[in-house]
């Protein structure tokens, strides 16, 4: 694995770990409003960061599709051989831990709230969105894509009236 790719796995686990660690100190704490606001800004940042990750990774993968089949599940879900099994897995396990502790902390976050309560933790379920963001910036960059099926026709010179 080089640098490059190595620097992308690593932020993938890097915000994985932030956003488990601020979701283990918000959940126990949730009537606080340090709590409160530390488990939103968490979320939302990395939720902005997957959004413009996701958004970069379609456009490089526009690019290198003109000469490789790019599928969106290979671009964003890694499936198939599109990256190496220890690349694969090591984001897989990340998105998935995300979905999980997202999923937990919004349900701890309902529990026990009264009427007009703010549950802060809701906005952990922003957050899977990173790890498709680093998968498709993994995959747009290193991936490994097989040839264009079907050659882009080239656009005819005919006025359309």
């Amino acid at each position: 694995m080089n640098p490059m790719e190595s620097r992308l796995v690593k932020a993938n686990v890097l915000g994985t770990v932030v956003f488990c660690a601020a979701m283990a100190v918000a959940t126990p704490l949730k009537a606080h409003t340090a709590a409160q606001v530390m488990a939103i800004v968490v979320s939302v940042v990395l939720f902005a960061v997957g959004v413009f990750t996701t958004l970069q990774a379609y456009v490089s993968a526009l690019d290198r599709s003109r000469v490789h089949e790019i599928g969106v599940a290979n671009l964003y879900l890694l499936t198939g051989t599109t990256a190496p099994p220890t690349v694969k897995r090591t984001m897989m396990w990340a998105l998935g831990v995300q979905v999980i502790v997202s999923l937990v902390a919004a349900s701890f976050g309902v529990s026990g709230l009264e009427e007009n309560d703010l549950n802060a933790l809701a906005f952990a379920v922003l957050v899977p969105m990173y790890g498709i963001g680093m998968n498709g910036a993994w995959a747009a960059r290193y991936g490994s894509f097989g040839p264009r099926l079907a050659p882009t026709p080239k656009p005819s010179k005919r006025r359309i009236e």
